[in-house]
């Protein structure tokens, strides 16, 4: 035993940090965050232009693979998580969104996520939020999480807008707000030319001065200690060196849809057959940690741009070097944003609800492979689909921690999601087609005017889809008497005391947009749930849902 903590928080990710941070503000508590990355900031995390050098190294990231999948080809896809104190937060996007309010609503109803409502949720985010912009019934004001929109001078950008309000979509003022369906300036995670990961906005210097938070970086966690059915304690290396800490309360994991399930069944926590399998004693057995897997795919629809308003200048030399001084000098420039500055919630079909794919606007077209970007003028539009149908599994290669798990994802093994591909494809190539694309419109380089047939267009996508970095679902959120629920409502590890899951791979259904923001929420409820603290008053206020969504797709 090296040292004993109330609270040990396994993971220094989106939810990690906010969750320690939180539960070290009560001085009574002793809180060690164990994070198994460098505790660094460097200038490639903090220039949000930098993103593609980040989600290609391995210096700050997992970088995990998938297993080869049938839907895709064959393919093996690259799944970067952060491996870095700030975790995916602070190797990501930097895309600022909560998802739709029926996401909650339907975990609460259809998922017996109890207290887990849009109206349970919303003040967590209002809490954890430092927004600019939007109605304050909606948006928080004082958070330490700064959020922020983008200049938005790129002509591009405003024709993506127009070219949806021209085709008869909703042009919303706040996707975060009560409307989160239509187009919409993006949010980002930037503030002052700077990205804001979580470990920038919740580790400041006065919360690590804090003498009840330790915080253990470049520390692996190899496995939750268990006295008979109580986690008691984390065994890790660091340096080198096995250490063990001991929890009095509670540990709980915030390692992300890989990192959490890879942790409990390493520990025994699992399906019995698998952890046999690999010579890891049964503690309690649950067929439903690893399952349940799901991600957002993503296609990027790509056309060339006939007039030079593109990043294209921005990525060659000599300008590229001065995009870098400026951003160096003033925080300013082209480098001070992620570039994905406009965005659309959209609903590919009357009859569904709420959005099931999003699209989002880049003023460069980039290589499939590498992110290089094409030696030509052109944007592209990712439509991610936000409602899939397929789900995976995480399966153990070894017992060594070291080894990362099997991912199994299944991507495109239900035609539902081929079909709102297809759908997708479809809308893209309308919305470019409009009076406000005219300008810049050049010829269409993926998929291409040749791909048409519904064969040749299922070809592609199966060719070209991609992760859109949405790991999640892994230990899956419901009532103990749910099959397949990992914890409950109040996070807990069902047939487990003493421990809690807190971040994406909680959520029974993946949110309808990036996860980064609700995982942060997650880890903002756990502390108030560890530290038994009343819940934050449900705030009923009321969003949007289109009148006619039964009939009309638009």
């Amino acid at each position: 035993m090296d040292r004993e903590f109330d609270f040990i928080v396994v993971g220094g990710g989106s939810a990690g940090c906010a969750l320690a941070a939180r539960l070290s503000e009560d001085s009574r508590v002793t809180v060690l965050l164990i994070e198994a990355g460098p505790d660094a900031n460097p200038w490639q995390v903090r220039m949000p232009l930098a993103v593609d050098a980040l989600l290609t190294s391995t210096k700050y990231n997992w970088a995990f693979e998938s297993e080869e999948e049938e839907g895709l080809g064959g393919r093996k896809i690259a799944h970067p998580r952060g491996r870095v104190m700030g975790g995916s937060s602070a190797i990501n996007g930097m895309v600022y969104t909560r998802g739709n309010p029926q996401d909650y609503d339907e975990w609460r109803d259809e998922h017996g996520c109890t207290g887990w409502g849009y109206a349970d949720v919303l003040p967590y985010f209002i809490r954890m939020e430092n927004a600019k912009g939007g109605d304050d019934r909606y948006r928080g004001r004082t958070g330490p999480l700064k959020v922020t929109r983008p200049v938005f001078k790129n002509p591009l950008n405003h024709a993506f807008i127009e070219a949806g309000r021209e085709i008869g979509y909703p042009v919303t003022e706040d996707s975060n707000g009560p409307q989160h369906e239509g187009f919409a300036v993006a949010e980002q995670t930037i503030f002052n030319g700077e990205r804001i990961s979580t470990a920038a906005a919740f580790l400041t210097k006065s919360v690590r001065s804090r003498a009840n938070l330790t915080i253990a970086p470049k520390t692996l966690v190899e496995r939750i200690v268990l006295e008979g059915r109580r986690a008691a304690g984390v065994k890790c290396q660091s340096s080198g060196a096995s250490k063990l800490f001991r929890a009095r309360r509670e540990i709980v994991l915030c390692a992300g849809g890989v990192g959490s399930p890879h942790i409990l069944k390493l520990s025994g926590i699992g399906p019995s057959d698998e952890l046999r399998k690999h010579g890891i004693a049964v503690v309690h057995h649950s067929k439903a940690v690893g399952a349940n897997l799901q991600d957002h795919l993503d296609l990027p629809i790509q056309y060339s741009c006939k007039l030079p308003v593109s990043l294209k200048k921005n990525t060659e030399w000599p300008r590229k070097a001065f995009v870098g001084i400026d951003w160096f000098l003033t925080k300013g420039g082209v480098a001070s944003s992620n570039q994905f500055e406009a965005t659309a919630y959209i609903r590919s079909r009357a009859g569904i609800s709420k959005p099931n794919l999003k699209f989002e606007f880049f003023p460069l077209s980039i290589s499939h492979d590498n992110f290089k970007p094409y030696p030509q003028e052109a944007f592209q539009i990712h439509c991610t689909i936000e409602t899939s149908y397929a789900r995976g599994e995480l399966l153990l290669k070894s017992s060594d921690a070291a080894d990362a798990p099997a991912l199994h994802f299944n991507y495109l093994s239900d035609d539902r999601d081929m079909q709102t591909f297809r759908e997708g494809v479809a809308l893209a190539r309308e919305l470019v087609a409009s009076r406000a694309f005219e300008p810049f419109r050049g010829a269409e380089i993926e998929p291409g005017q040749a791909v048409k047939s519904k064969d040749a267009l299922d070809a592609w996508i199966r060719r070209r889809a991609t992760t859109a970095f949405h790991i999640s679902g892994t230990c899956a959120m419901g009532r103990a008497d749910n099959p397949a629920a990992v914890v409950g409502p109040d996070l807990k590890v069902h047939g487990v005391e003493g421990l809690r899951v807190a971040d994406a791979s909680i959520m029974p259904v993946v949110v309808t947009s990036n996860l980064n923001a609700s995982a942060i929420m997650i880890g903002e409820r756990a502390a108030d749930f560890c530290l038994g603290r009343p819940q934050l008053s449900p705030s009923n206020e009321p969003y949007w849902v289109h009148p006619n969504w039964q009939t009309s797709q638009r």
